[in-house]
């Protein structure tokens, strides 16, 4: 949670309210934009065809993110901006410092952020008030519900529409003009797939997961992953609650082999929980233990003693590295407003303002059949690709993850 002066925070969330309204960071702001190339021809992506790219002299980009600024009373005396703003504010932050720092680069765009959960403009009403119909590009961060209500919008009117921070699909197919940034749930689980059995194919595997629809879910990617084959001594166990009973597990094993364990709770505390319960076995069993994304959340990872011989590994799409240039930079230019240090979102709302920004000038309008072009990542290699099913373009999405890797409270990733 942030603290400022009363008198600092009532300009900034005025400031913050008048941004949903008008024009943000741009030259002359209604300009009529020329556009510099025009051809009727098309590109074709797979199976997709999209119109030939054009190039204008100025851009019009929409952002969305959830501010519930009209769920506050700016007239009174606050002396904190509420947590639960946040993560909306900091989304809007990080895109504040991308568009300074692309202005200064010598790029040319009108911005307009919008607040998703504002009382009177929420995004079933943006999308009725035609305001988003004359975009170039749309960046969300948003709830599943606004989510697909922006990627039907995006579908109909082919425009294109960036989910920066939710992993959801919102039940998209066939649409070329949907990206989804943050890797979905059976990304990961391919990835860490993938790995197992590079590393240990011989293993006895076991598949833990709980009856909820979700996790069953993550067990059948895991089976029915087309590009890895089934470990040849995997075993599955499903939970009768949240804990697991050792006696089953050991009933599983080979005990000729060593054993891995894919711990498929995507609830961090639970996943706590059960690691600790497996730890005091992890020499008797030379156990490692696949985690899903959400472990990111159990922080006593990186704690010596907290799980003694027992190898932790789980996927995440992002890692910022403090030290770096690029993220001190981002840190710095945030911290000189908001005076703390930077959440994740707020790189998220950064590095997606910057990479389509970059991709807007350089191929102009549509730009997809150059996705895969991530020479324009500032901290995170985006590796963008088509998910397809029976041959057809769905949607497209990022799928770079990082695999962490925790031993004895010490972390490496690959």
């Amino acid at each position: 949670m942030c603290t400022f002066t009363p008198q600092k925070l009532l300009f900034y969330m005025k400031r913050l309210l008048y941004l949903w309204v008008v024009l943000f960071f741009s030259l002359p702001s209604w300009a009529q934009r020329k556009v510099l190339t025009e051809d009727p021809q098309t590109i074709v992506v797979k199976d997709f065809v999209y119109q030939k790219p054009v190039k204008k002299d100025r851009y019009k980009i929409a952002v969305l993110t959830p501010m519930f600024l009209d769920s506050i009373e700016l007239e009174k005396n606050l002396a904190h901006i509420p947590k639960f703003m946040m993560p909306g504010i900091d989304f809007y932050q990080g895109v504040r410092i991308a568009s300074d720092t692309l202005k200064k680069m010598g790029h040319k765009f009108d911005l307009f952020i919008y607040d998703s959960k504002s009382y009177y403009l929420d995004v079933k009403n943006l999308i009725a008030s035609d305001k988003l119909d004359s975009m170039d590009l749309i960046i969300g961060n948003a709830s599943v519900s606004d989510l697909k209500l922006l990627a039907d919008f995006a579908k109909k009117k082919q425009i294109n529409f960036v989910s920066a921070v939710s992993p959801a699909d919102a039940g998209q197919t066939l649409n070329p003009f949907f990206t989804i940034l943050q890797p979905r749930l059976t990304s990961h689980i391919e990835m860490m797939h993938r790995h197992l059995n590079r590393k240990y194919s011989e293993d006895n595997v076991v598949y833990i997961n709980r009856s909820s629809q979700s996790e069953k879910n993550g067990l059948s990617y895991f089976k029915n992953d087309m590009l890895s084959s089934l470990p040849g001594r995997f075993k599955e166990i499903e939970l009768k609650g949240d804990e697991i009973n050792m006696n089953e597990v050991i009933k599983k094993l080979d005990t000729t082999y060593n054993t891995t364990i894919v711990l498929g709770i995507l609830d961090p505390l639970i996943t706590y929980k059960n690691l600790k319960i497996l730890a005091p076995y992890a020499k008797r069993f030379n156990l490692k233990v696949y985690c899903m994304p959400t472990t990111e959340a159990v922080k006593s990872l990186s704690k010596a003693d907290e799980f003694p011989d027992m190898t932790v590994y789980y996927t995440t799409s992002y890692i910022i590295d403090k030290i770096t240039p690029a993220s001190q930079y981002i840190s710095r230019e945030y911290k000189s407003h908001m005076g703390t240090a930077p959440s994740d979102v707020v790189y998220k709302g950064f590095e997606s303002l910057y990479f389509f920004a970059n991709l807007l000038k350089k191929y102009g309008v549509p730009f997809n059949s150059k996705l895969s072009d991530n020479s324009y990542t500032f901290i995170t290699p985006y590796k963008i690709m088509p998910v397809k099913e029976n041959a057809s373009l769905m949607y497209y999405e990022n799928k770079f993850l990082y695999l962490l890797k925790y031993q004895d409270g010490i972390m490496i990733y690959e």
